[in-house]
């Protein structure tokens, strides 16, 4: 039963199952939110349950919010580790940005709703609540999955001859809900992300775990920029990542990831030294292969390319080797992706030259000109027209065959 009430900020902390990374970092778009709260009120109540109804103490195998040394992958922080102060007595399931918007905002109380919801209930409640307002990053989702996967999942001490407890085979909703099999909880999580259970439900939620269980700066490539943390951000700044950025579409249905966890993989599978860290080497991959005027799914397309010739090359070489076989096997990647994606830019497609000479301005309405004749909408698209053209031409012209 759901019930609304106005509650004194101070009795509402942020509950454990809630799926947003970080719930306020107090930047531009969250002072945004404040300011609009501040001049127009909250138009949602926040949705809340009782802390009795809370489990603390569970372990899910969440990566609490540790400093280490900022050069380590381990050290990236994950989903803060809240504990309820001395009057909280409420959790925060949907809302938190709202939460800390309305204090900022100078409110005292909050309207909420308040509901009775298992940890189980609630993990599911703060994801659909989250993705249905399009709030989620790929990453916040695949660790929310996690989360409800590590709820539901079979238990490591079943018996040998497949007898489980009571409390194993219920699979109800409770707290302790644990499926038999791992497909039975692949195809549980299916159903309430996806609707259904069928094989491309069940590879969607199995891809956004396999997301999950990259390690931490990995799955920093795929965070709202907000929501990194400074050593992520310096880390994927030094591979030449740019950090306003995230790849994945919010929706987890951009495949990236998929490219990404492969890769990772992939060299995990194939180095036999230590001269390459297979994370480091992922990182340098997409700091080299990535440029601005290339799309999600091109850059997809390019890591699968670099992927494959890098296993066969990897492969054929001794361990001694490796490091300069992946170094110029990503170089070669990198030097065709570059003259590709930025020697030409879209809006000014000759780059090094007087943009404001009467050269430049005649080739650029021509430019434009040939777009609209040829009916393309995108210069690269034109460039690779013009380009298999001139090509013909010139194989008439010389004879080639």
């Amino acid at each position: 039963m759901i019930r609304r009430a106005e509650l004194p900020v101070e009795e509402l902390t942020l509950d454990p199952m809630q799926s947003r990374e970080r719930a306020w970092s107090g930047d531009e778009l969250d002072q945004r939110l404040a300011k609009s709260i501040d001049d127009d009120g909250l138009f949602h109540d926040i949705l809340v349950r009782p802390l009795g109804d809370v489990d603390y103490s569970v372990d899910l195998g969440v990566t609490t919010n540790t400093e280490t040394d900022t050069d380590s992958h381990d050290s990236v922080d994950a989903k803060e580790d809240e504990k309820p102060g001395e009057k909280a007595e409420y959790a925060i399931i949907a809302g938190s940005r709202r939460y800390h918007a309305a204090m900022e905002a100078g409110y005292e109380t909050i309207p909420c709703k308040v509901f009775e919801a298992s940890d189980l209930d609630a993990a599911w409640t703060s994801l659909t609540e989250n993705t249905d307002r399009r709030e989620l990053s790929e990453q916040e989702i695949a660790q929310q999955l996690k989360l409800i996967y590590e709820l539901v999942r079979p238990r490591d001490d079943v018996h040998p001859d497949g007898d489980t407890t009571e409390s194993e085979t219920d699979t109800s909703g409770g707290d302790h809900s644990r499926f038999e099999t791992e497909r039975e909880a692949l195809e549980y999580l299916a159903r309430r992300f996806r609707g259904n259970d069928g094989d491309n439900a069940v590879k969607v939620v199995t891809e956004h775990l396999e997301t999950a269980a990259l390690p931490p700066i990995l799955q920093s490539l795929f965070k709202d920029p907000e929501n990194r943390s400074a050593q992520e951000r310096m880390a994927l700044d030094n591979y030449g990542i740019d950090t306003r950025s995230k790849l994945g579409s919010g929706e987890g249905k951009s495949g990236t990831s998929r490219e990404v966890v492969a890769l990772h993989e992939t060299l995990e599978s194939v180095l036999e030294t230590d001269s390459v860290d297979p994370t480091d080497a992922v990182l340098e991959a997409v700091g080299s292969l990535q440029f601005d005027e290339m799309s999600e799914n091109e850059l997809r397309q390019t890591l699968r390319q670099f992927r494959h010739e890098a296993t066969a090359e990897l492969s054929e070489s001794s361990p001694v080797d490796q490091r300069q076989v992946f170094s110029e096997t990503l170089q070669q990647h990198s030097a065709e992706a570059r003259e590709l994606y930025e020697e030409v830019e879209p809006a000014r497609p000759f780059k090094r030259v007087d943009v404001m000479g009467p050269e430049t301005q005649r080739h650029s309405r021509w430019h434009v000109q040939a777009m609209r004749t040829r009916g393309i909408e995108t210069h690269s698209e034109l460039v690779r027209s013009l380009y298999e053209e001139r090509l013909e031409q010139l194989a008439d012209e010389e004879g080639w065959v």
